[in-house]
């Protein structure tokens, strides 16, 4: 039987689920707001296989909470859940995408993000909880423009 995936906004209902799914890979939830605003799902058999989120700050967003679950890995759903960000933060007039990674730094650049310091991050995304202890000093910063 062929897999179908869905990408739909994430509801409140989903926030448990969202946040367990997180969880799995040690991703940071406890900045997350319950409302879900700028967070989607991949949805197959009315489960969640993937999530992807975004932090808005003026023209610039926060790529963060990216996650497939692994029996969905290399199946097209991180790519699908990317795509379906970028379009949306483009509709919400976000003209830069910038995110923190320690595991997807060759995925990110794929996708059209390049390696940069934390230097060059807009002050306002600075200001975030992933740039203030919830993500490794260690971590490697990235950025794309839309």
């Amino acid at each position: 039987m062929e897999t179908i995936i869905q990408i739909q906004k994430a509801t409140t209902d989903q926030f448990d689920s969202v946040c367990q799914l997180l969880a799995t890979e040690n991703l940071p939830t406890v900045d997350i707001n319950p409302l879900l605003e700028n967070f989607f799902v991949a949805i197959d058999n009315n489960a969640i296989s993937g999530v992807i989120g975004m932090d808005k700050y003026g023209q610039a967003g926060l790529l963060r909470s990216a996650i497939v679950r692994k029996d969905y890995r290399n199946t097209g759903v991180a790519s699908a859940l990317v795509n379906h960000l970028f379009e949306h933060a483009k509709s919400r007039g976000i003209q830069s995408l910038y995110l923190i990674t320690n595991t997807a730094e060759e995925y990110f650049k794929k996708k059209g993000f390049e390696k940069i310091s934390r230097n060059d991050v807009p002050a306002e995304v600075l200001q975030s909880k992933e740039f203030n202890g919830l993500c490794p000093a260690s971590s490697a910063i990235m950025f794309c423009e839309l």
